[in-house]
């Protein structure tokens, strides 16, 4: 209970001053109280440190809750502008409810389904997507007894590539079967992101909500469409830096390798066209060629986001981490 404690401190702080921030603004007026509200993110962003170290897993809930605070605050403060007062703190209040999931772009929260829906199909995707996330979960506990997978990095590695794939595609189905349930006209986080023939494409299906965040105001707020390619490697090294910091506040570790693993993907997004090319003109070899080099590139550098993973579930690898 001590520890469900510090998490409620820990996210309760974190709530209360993205609450206070646009009454500050407001009281203090002008250039001053806007800067004094901004100022307020990233003390949200660090009351993971409110708990403490030990609890890691606890710190890495809390970090994700301060992260969807932080986004929406930013989308939000960016564009409220000169609105009635009223309607800003009813709006913005709303938004910050955390659902659905990592709706962190203003209105999307407020989609709503035309016309109720039949209620079943989405129990099913509901029932479905837990039943393969715990599969997922299960398996890669029990092979981590094997002698075989501690003896091999590799092949632990690619079956916990296999389980994640299988555990965020059925989670995100059964956040998705649960809002369709609430009336929210929403799609799944992450759209079988697997399928993916290029880079670019799989960061496109892969949480496709903090994908549009991204696009709205990182890539269009550097240049967007006049300037893609510097636009594009802001994103990623945006990217990069939150969640190397992220896993830092989770971990008490500050390692670089969440920093690489996501500026890394800059350039491969870039050279992305080409496989698309390659993938429309080259037949069946061309795209079982992209196809394969995607998930080739994909496999080896997310032993890098893994190394990070693995400190908030260390059961994931039983073999020894060539990374040091």
């Amino acid at each position: 209970m001590q520890n469900v404690g510090w998490l409620l401190l820990a996210i309760l702080a974190a709530y209360g001053c993205a609450v206070a921030a646009p009454l500050l603004r407001y009281q203090i007026g002008g250039r001053v109280g806007a800067i004094v509200g901004w100022s307020l993110m990233p003390i949200v962003l660090v009351c993971p440190l409110l708990i403490p170290s030990a609890n890691v897993g606890l710190r890495a809930v809390s970090a994700f809750a301060s992260g969807d605070i932080t986004f929406k605050m930013v989308d939000y403060f960016r564009q409220w502008g000169n609105v009635k007062r009223s309607v800003v703190l009813r709006n913005y209040y709303l938004f910050l409810i955390p659902f659905p999931v990592l709706s962190a772009v203003y209105p999307d929260h407020k989609r709503r389904l035309p016309r109720p829906e039949s209620p079943w199909p989405q129990v099913l995707r509901l029932f479905g997507g837990i039943v393969g996330c715990t599969v997922a979960v299960l398996t890669v506990r029990y092979l981590s007894g094997l002698s075989l997978m501690q003896s091999s990095f590799a092949l632990n590695h690619a079956v916990v590539l296999l389980a994640f794939v299988l555990a965020i595609e059925s989670l995100a189905r059964a956040l998705c079967g649960l809002e369709r349930l609430a009336g929210f006209d929403t799609t799944p986080l992450i759209r079988n992101a697997y399928l993916s023939r290029t880079v670019s494409e799989f960061w496109r299906r892969y949480n496709y909500r903090i994908h549009d965040w991204h696009y709205r105001n990182i890539f269009q707020v550097t240049g967007g469409r006049r300037s893609p390619v510097r636009s594009m490697l802001l994103v990623f090294l945006f990217s990069g830096l939150f969640h190397e910091a992220m896993f830092a506040l989770a971990t008490s570790r500050l390692t670089g390798y969440q920093f690489a693993f996501f500026t890394i993907q800059g350039p491969a997004a870039l050279v992305s066209r080409r496989l698309e090319r390659l993938a429309k003109r080259g037949g069946i070899v061309g795209k079982i060629t992209a196809h394969g080099a995607t998930i080739i590139f994909m496999a080896v550098t997310s032993v890098l986001f893994f190394n990070g993973v693995s400190k908030i579930f260390p059961f994931i690898y039983a073999s020894q981490s060539p990374l040091p």
